[in-house]
């Protein structure tokens, strides 16, 4: 969870906000709990111990969800849980030293149940309730074994939906019967209340990148690059300088040019370095400069991932628009914060 601030200012009633990430602080939780923040998924031993003195420094009770990093991995293209990781508690020492964690808790933090993120993407609607069904027992036996009700259960998410890509996600009806039928396979896990992160599949279809191309130029070995004003800074796929995009983006072009021959490019941006680039060889009908190219499905990790201020490039601005009606226009903040 980002800035508390920038979701009350949104509207968000942060009582019913879930507070998550591996590294927080005494001061962070202090903050959190100052706007309003009463639940917490807790990643270990010293992250309890930091919420519990945050709260009693507060006095104000908050309730803690124990993060599981589970034995076995998941079906998932990005697994965040069942693998070496920075995220959640063992299950080993879960199951080792759950009297020692109870007690870590303090007066000030409620232990109300588990939270297990397998991973982004999953498959299908087979897989997610595979990866749920997993969950339920696993924290079932973790609540007996550590001793507290199991109130508040969050199987995570990964659903799946296309980035920088046309398209949209699987089928995931079949959820609906699939989690009634686990709900009705009664004990503790299934009376708790099921919490899910739907994010991703929620909002990645609300964004659309719209860049102009600048150029198209010709090079050594006949290749083909097309230009554009956009570029890993406005579209960098959760990169970072030391990890390039290696997906490749769909580009839509305008109604006109549909009917032209296709041809080969590789997609770059205006950074000053080679690794500006978000697609390689990919088929295009041809376009000219000037030309005005969609990116769908990037309302996920767009801009928010990106490298936004590397070589120190304007952020992209972002338009909120419904009905043909503009509603708002945004642009991150950039630069450097005086501090003394």
């Amino acid at each position: 969870m980002t800035c508390p601030l920038r979701f009350r200012e949104a509207g968000f009633d942060l009582s019913l906000a879930l507070y998550g990430g591996p590294s927080k602080g005494e001061d962070e939780y202090l903050h959190a709990i100052r706007f309003g923040v009463a639940c917490f998924s807790v990643e270990s031993a010293i992250d309890l111990r930091r919420l519990s003195a945050a709260a009693e420094a507060s006095s104000t009770t908050v309730r803690a969800l124990l993060r599981i990093n589970p034995h076995t991995p998941p079906r998932a293209k990005l697994a965040m849980a069942g693998v070496a990781s920075q995220f959640g508690f063992e299950e080993e020492e879960l199951r080792g030293e759950g009297e020692a964690i109870r007690r870590a808790a303090g007066p000030h933090v409620q232990l109300a149940g588990f939270h297990l993120y397998w991973g982004t993407q999953v498959a299908d609607a087979g897989s997610l309730l595979d990866s749920f069904e997993t969950t339920l027992s696993i924290a079932e036996s973790l609540a007996e074994t550590i001793g507290f009700p199991l109130a508040i259960l969050n199987l995570g998410g990964g659903f799946p939906w296309p980035y920088a890509h046309a398209g949209i996600g699987p089928d995931l009806t079949p959820l609906r019967e699939g989690l009634r039928a686990l709900r009705a396979g009664g004990g503790g896990a299934a009376r708790a209340e099921w919490w899910f992160e739907s994010g991703r599949s929620l909002t990645a279809s609300s964004g659309t990148l719209l860049t102009r191309v600048m150029a198209v130029k010709r090079s050594k070995d006949d290749r083909l690059f097309l230009i554009l004003d956009t570029g890993i800074h406005h579209l960098g796929g959760v990169a970072g300088l030391g990890r390039i995009p290696r997906f490749s983006v769909d580009l839509l072009v305008p109604p006109s040019r549909r009917g032209n021959a296709s041809v080969s490019v590789d997609v770059v941006g205006p950074l000053c370095t080679p690794l500006d680039c978000l697609a390689k060889k990919i088929e295009l009908p041809a376009v000219e400069p000037g030309d005005l190219l969609a990116v769908p499905n990037v309302g996920a990790y767009g801009a928010t991932a990106s490298v936004r201020d590397f070589l120190s490039r304007p952020a992209a601005v972002e338009v909120l628009h419904r009905g043909g009606e503009v509603l708002a226009a945004h642009r991150l903040r950039g630069g450097h914060e005086t501090l003394l």
